[in-house]
């Protein structure tokens, strides 16, 4: 065991990389199994308008968490494993929360504005159903890289770059919302969930796999 530690400590990718297919195998069986008993939804759900502009910065996450998780483990390996101790245990237990008590927001009908924005916001719903969502792992995994980011040594006097990834994890977290990926409750629990990871990650001296 101590050598696998080893060896992947010394190989960060390919760590990246055999989690990445675990985390995919688990969540595509959840996604294809889960049936919702517990619908998630907020009275103030209903007040958050539909915006299907916000596709954007939604799939931008899609870039923004793994070029963090590269520039970190380019730049500062301490930083990269205090974020994949928050991101990758935060997944798991999702995913545990997921199959434990199946969870989904009430489906979504096709978005018919005519514009390249809505098409995208249909391909998502086609291809994403609307079960395992609290906690989010899109604000989660957002969440982990902005900290991560902001805590990072290397970065330290960079301001500029801390407001703007703040200012992402904000446009992601709207973006689940006005998407309807997402109810509000869904947030707020992944905020929740972060208080204990960011201090599991952050409450030794050197992180550790």
């Amino acid at each position: 065991m101590d050598s696998i530690k080893q060896y992947f400590k010394n190989h960060p990718v390919v760590f990246m990389g055999v989690y990445t297919a675990v985390y995919f195998v688990i969540f595509s069986f959840l996604e294809a199994t889960v049936t919702p008993r517990f619908i998630i939804h907020s009275p103030i759900d209903d007040y958050i308008p539909f915006c299907e502009y916000f596709i954007v910065p939604y799939l931008m996450w899609f870039i923004y968490v793994p070029a963090v998780l590269f520039y970190l483990v380019a730049n500062d390996r301490d930083s990269f494993w205090r974020m994949v101790k928050m991101m990758f245990v935060g997944n798991m237990i999702c995913l545990m929360l997921y199959a434990l008590f199946p969870n989904g927001v009430l489906p979504k009908r096709p978005v018919e504005a005519d514009n390249i924005f809505a098409q995208m916001v249909n391909v998502l719903y086609h291809n994403d159903t609307p079960t395992n969502v609290c906690p989010s792992i899109h604000v989660l995994d957002t969440l982990s890289a902005h900290i991560a980011l902001t805590r990072s040594r290397h970065l330290n006097t960079s301001k500029g770059l801390k407001a703007a990834s703040f200012a992402f994890f904000i446009m992601i977290c709207i973006s689940t919302v006005t998407l309807k990926q997402h109810s509000i409750i869904d947030i707020f629990a992944s905020l929740l969930l972060m208080l204990f990871l960011e201090k599991y990650a952050y409450e030794y001296k050197t992180a550790k796999i």
